[in-house]
C-alpha cells in the first residue's frame, strides 16, 4: 500500500465493541456570528484549549463531550455529544451558571447574532441530525 494510506479496515478507526461509551445523543448547533467580530471569535476558540482549560472542564463535568465548533463564512455548526437521557438545553444551562461560562459568556456573547436563523425565536438552534455513520 502507498505511505500514509491504511493498509486494513482495522486501521481506519479504534476498536469498536459494538456499543458506544454509555448511550450517548449526537447534537448539532447553529449561530452566526457578527462579521465585525469574526477575527476575536474564531482566535478565542481556536485559542480556547490553551487560554479557557476550566470552560473545557466545565463542559466536561456537566456531561458534554466530543464538541466541536465548524465555520462556513460566518455561520457556526456545532456538534457535541450528552447522555442520552439529558437534554441539550438543560445541560448547556447548567453550564452557563458556572463562573467561567458566565466570563466566557461575557466576552463572546455580543460577538454572536441574536437569531440563529430568520423566523427563529432563539440564538443557539439544534439541528436535525439527517446521516449517522459508526
Amino acid at each position: 500500500h502507498e505511505l500514509g494510506t491504511p493498509s486494513t479496515i482495522d486501521d481506519l478507526s479504534p476498536p469498536f465493541d459494538g456499543k458506544e461509551k454509555e448511550s450517548m445523543k449526537k447534537v448539532g448547533m447553529t449561530w452566526d456570528v457578527k462579521p465585525e467580530h469574526w477575527e476575536e471569535y474564531r482566535d478565542i476558540h481556536l485559542n480556547a484549549a490553551k487560554e479557557w482549560p476550566e470552560l473545557l472542564e466545565a463542559f466536561a463535568q456537566h456531561g458534554v463531550h466530543n464538541f466541536s465548533c465548524f465555520s462556513f463564512g460566518y455561520r457556526i455548526f456545532a456538534y457535541l455529544e450528552i447522555r442520552d437521557e439529558d437534554e441539550v438545553y438543560e445541560v448547556l444551562d447548567k453550564v452557563a451558571q458556572t463562573p467561567v461560562k458566565k466570563k466566557w459568556d461575557a466576552k463572546v456573547m455580543p460577538w454572536l447574532k441574536p437569531k440563529a436563523a430568520e423566523g427563529s425565536d432563539v440564538q443557539f438552534l439544534e439541528i436535525e441530525r439527517i446521516f449517522y455513520s459508526p
